[in-house]
């Protein structure tokens, strides 16, 4: 049978959750598909063009029709909804958020899609550089939370139990990290109200 691109993505995404990012190689992806490495480059110029394929895959796995509507005063809604989107998307698979940083960040098929925001936001009354400073806070705040949560099982009761007579507040924060969607609900609130009274007090 013929490969197809989508059939070669579909595989390696199959690969990183058995593997991981750091042993994933095409070598390992010919073998999988029971091809030589070179049939690979039929389709894909190098690596860095199949990461910049996987990433777009696992966004657009979680592409709905969902979307916060656009008005004048939607760009609040429109950043919380990219910061879950993008962590929704990372978390689907075994180092998801190392394979989206490989990934270029100006990879065609996002391109648009980074015209499109930007724009909403400078139409919003932001600065041209605020617009891209907003919109890689929103970013890097999602995937670096997803980093955290692959990485960590976060800070467990049974693992500070013999330190709370001391040190109290350590339940607190053992409790917070067992709701980590409300960990990150609250990081991405407290962020866009932070831009909210930035914008009012310009």
């Amino acid at each position: 049978m013929a490969l197809d691109r989508d059939q070669i993505v579909q595989t390696a995404l199959r690969l990183l959750d058995d593997v991981g990012f750091s042993t994933l190689s095409l070598r390992r992806l010919a073998k999988e598909l029971d091809v030589h490495a070179s049939a690979l480059y039929w389709h894909f110029e190098n690596k860095q063009e199949l990461l910049d394929e996987m990433a777009r895959a696992i966004m657009l796995e979680v592409v709905s029709g969902d979307d916060p509507q656009v008005t004048a005063d939607s760009w609040d809604e429109w950043l919380m909804h990219l910061g879950r989107a993008q962590r929704q998307a990372v978390r689907t698979h075994r180092d998801g958020p190392l394979l989206m940083l490989a990934a270029r960040p100006l990879a065609d098929y996002q391109l648009g899609y980074l015209d499109w925001i930007l724009n909403l936001l400078v139409s919003s009354g932001f600065s041209g550089q605020e617009a891209g400073q907003a919109f890689a806070v929103i970013s890097n705040y999602a995937l670096g939370t997803a980093i955290v949560e692959q990485q960590q099982d976060g800070v467990r009761l049974a693992d500070v139990d013999g330190a709370l007579d001391a040190h109290p507040g350590l339940a607190s924060i053992a409790q917070a990290a067992a709701d980590p969607d409300m960990i990150f609900e609250s990081g991405l609130r407290w962020l866009v109200a932070g831009m909210r009274s930035s914008r009012a007090s310009d």
